[in-house]
């Protein structure tokens, strides 16, 4: 074992251009895009008003990335595949445990059967979980008074 530790160590780094990892391809042109549109970043500056040092607001979360499956087997991956590439809006994360107290969702106006098939998931999920949910439509103006209401919170909290 201290051998392998040793190795790792000291072993020298691949010479330039040897890499075996993943090439862009050529033809191919990247560049940052906004993570959230202008009504979701409004939205969430409010969120982050009316939860204050609350919470820790956190935007577009996998998921499968703050919900814990206990199952084994063929449940386990027939969950996981459902949950898959779902994402949630906003989500309100305790400072202290680092536990997801609440998500945020802004209401989806599409009624696709996709959208439909997304939303029933998301919310079994998050139910089973124990993990409140709170939809916010996507015309309406929030105040900061609004928003803390809807998510529970007095302003002496």
């Amino acid at each position: 074992m201290m051998e392998a530790i040793r190795r790792f160590f000291t072993a020298s780094p691949k010479p330039a251009g040897s890499s075996t990892g993943f090439v862009l391809p050529s033809g191919i042109a990247l560049a940052s895009a906004p993570l959230l549109t202008e009504a979701e970043g409004a939205l969430y500056n409010l969120i982050q008003m009316a939860v204050q040092d609350r919470y820790l607001v956190f935007a577009h979360v996998p998921l499968w990335s703050f919900v814990s499956v206990e199952a084994m087997g063929k449940a386990r991956s027939t969950l996981l595949n459902h949950m898959a590439l779902k994402q949630v809006d906003f989500v309100l994360v305790h400072p202290g445990s680092r536990q997801v107290d609440q998500v945020v969702q802004i209401e989806d106006t599409s009624s696709g059967p996709h959208q439909t098939e997304r939303r029933r998931v998301i919310e079994s999920v998050l139910d089973a979980a124990g993990i409140r949910l709170v939809t916010v439509r996507a015309t309406k103006s929030y105040t900061i008074p609004d928003l803390t209401a809807l998510l529970g919170l007095s302003t002496d909290e």
